[in-house]
């Protein structure tokens, strides 16, 4: 993502956020675990799960978190700790805007030699209910690391509603030369997931 792009984002974010007092539409309350298929351009091939949750501190902010292990071809492998912030609001019957800054802190082995990695990361999309069974998700996302520089995704996700509490999907993440398929369910706690 160019710095004018980025920059843009963060405006216009910020901008929305502080015109609102209203909650958000869905429940930032839940774990979640995923399965994870990684393809890198140029590098191979990779798969591993990653564990994550979310916690609503205010009916517009909630912190989360995330650790995902892959293991790749040739004998590679990354672990990677993501920690952060959000912040989300109604902006149509069913639809949250969310914000977040996040945190990266990972290392990547190659054999007997290991690489430490960290940095930051940026993302802004929207949550939308299409049906009381059915919410989907788009977020542009932005992570720029230390040692292996800076990557720009799309990320559309899916989720299918078992009840309140149960939620199972996919998601297919497109970056600059990777692209990550994601199966998972979801437990939302506290709110439920559907009001």
């Amino acid at each position: 993502m160019n710095k004018r792009l980025g920059q843009t984002v963060v405006s216009v974010a910020f901008a929305l956020l502080a015109g609102t007092t209203m909650a958000a539409e869905h429940s930032y309350d839940y774990a979640e675990l995923r399965y994870n298929l990684v393809d890198i351009d140029d590098f191979g091939d990779g798969d591993g799960i990653e564990l994550a949750g979310s916690v609503a501190v205010h009916e517009n902010v909630h912190i989360f978190g995330s650790y995902e292990k892959l293991d790749y071809d040739g004998n590679v492998d990354s672990n990677f700790l993501q920690i952060g912030a959000g912040y989300m609001m109604p902006i149509a019957t069913g639809a949250d805007f969310v914000a977040r800054l996040s945190y990266f802190t990972g290392d990547v082995d190659v054999g007997p030699v290991s690489f430490d990695d960290d940095g930051f990361g940026i993302s802004a999309g929207v949550r939308k209910s299409f049906a009381q069974e059915f919410e989907g998700r788009v977020f542009l996302n932005h992570v720029d690391l230390d040692e292996s520089g800076g990557t720009t995704s799309v990320e559309v996700a899916g989720d299918y509603f078992f009840n309140e509490q149960w939620a199972a999907g996919v998601g297919l993440e497109f970056g600059d030369d990777e692209t990550v398929l994601s199966l998972g369910g979801r437990y939302y706690f506290g709110r439920m997931g559907r009001r």
